[in-house]
């Protein structure tokens, strides 16, 4: 995803005074994409103290199997196999020929070490585009500043966090043996310490930002949209509680893989909405065209719940193909679907990285 929320193309702006662009809506985004993700990982936290991660753990499953099948959605949704080839078709096969190579020479560990660092990275990028859609939906950052706080205030906590984890877990992620990081605890420390500093810095710059804005036609704006720092809040708590806690207990991270997965769903989901004609990342894709939608829809509640079921169930394809051949996989326990279980982790990284770099011809 961050590639894509990362172009140069301009992007319009919204001609209705004082109106942020959303993914869904101010509070949809807020609990769904945003810092509202932050209380519910909180919460979940607290479950798994109480009572134990059975439900997060199943709940992980679903929406992991769910995660993949959106990316898989986005692709055939804008066919981009058809401009992309090589990186829709020819890389992915790479990949996993790759993988299967490391799985049949015994490199275990190499693959377990690959998957927990690639995650991380992931992770963290997702909360960097999301927070890069909500940035140059109003113009892009306010100034350098901006950009180098915005940056920092993603990138530290991730890796912060990896070195939290790696030194109070050098043996084991996810129950299996890994190559761990060893920065010590005097570098992890000072690389925790930077981090907290660096998103109290961010946080006050963005204090010191106007908080209403008037938009008009043609105009760029030099402003922090809300939903930026609400990614920011939330990521700095998905990273600081999940692999700090998750070193002492793996069920953290299943918290922290759900808030993910969320995020990332929420997202594609709004992402598929838009029209083809639109560009994703323009204001009016973001408030004009989606209110034009839902007037079109809305001329009677029987029109408007079949749109809604239509795209419901288009969006649904693949996610729950997905989620039907991880559930059959399971079932039949063949060997050889193990490493095609990684590889194609490790595809849906690389194609997340990839499909929203630019608009498909």
């Amino acid at each position: 995803m961050h590639g894509y929320l990362t172009n140069k193309q301009p992007v319009e702006t919204a001609s209705a005074a004082g109106q942020f662009p959303w993914l869904f809506s101010r509070p949809a985004d807020f609990w769904l994409a945003c810092a509202g993700a932050s209380i519910g990982l909180i919460a979940a936290i607290l479950v798994i103290y109480w009572h134990g991660d059975r439900e997060i753990d199943a709940l992980d499953f679903v929406l992991s199997e769910f995660h993949l099948g959106a990316t898989y959605d986005a692709i055939v949704r804008r066919r981009l196999w058809r401009s992309r080839r090589i990186d829709i078709m020819l890389v992915p096969l790479v990949i996993l020929s790759l993988t299967y190579w490391f799985w049949m020479s015994s490199q275990a560990v190499l693959l377990t070490s690959i998957t927990m660092y690639a995650a991380v990275w992931h992770r963290g990028r997702q909360s960097l585009g999301v927070g890069r859609f909500y940035q140059r939906a109003i113009g892009g950052p306010a100034s350098r500043m901006h950009s180098i706080l915005f940056r920092g205030a993603i990138y530290l906590p991730m890796l912060a966090a990896t070195l939290a984890y790696t030194h109070l877990a050098p043996t084991e992620y996810d129950g299996d043996p890994y190559f761990a990081l060893s920065a010590g605890a005097g570098m992890t420390s000072m690389v925790g310490l930077a981090a907290v500093i660096w998103v109290i810095a961010y946080l006050i710059w963005i204090g010191s930002r106007p908080r209403t804005v008037t938009y008009s036609p043609g105009t760029s704006i030099n402003s922090v949209h809300p939903g930026e720092w609400w990614v920011v809040i939330a990521h700095a708590v998905a990273f600081g509680s999940g692999y700090l806690l998750g070193a002492s207990n793996a069920s953290y991270l299943l918290v922290l893989a759900v808030h993910h997965e969320v995020q990332y769903l929420s997202f594609t989901c709004a992402m598929a909405r838009r029209p083809e004609t639109f560009h994703p990342m323009s204001m009016a894709g973001s408030a004009a065209v989606t209110k034009d939608l839902y007037s079109n829809a809305s001329s009677t509640a029987g029109r408007m719940m079949r749109s809604e079921a239509k795209f419901a169930a288009s969006f649904l394809v693949w996610p729950v193909i997905g989620f039907v051949g991880a559930i059959v996989g399971g079932w039949l326990q063949l060997t050889w679907l193990a490493p095609f279980g990684v590889g194609g982790l490790f595809c849906h990284y690389w194609l997340d990285g990839r499909i929203w770099i630019r608009r498909s011809a």
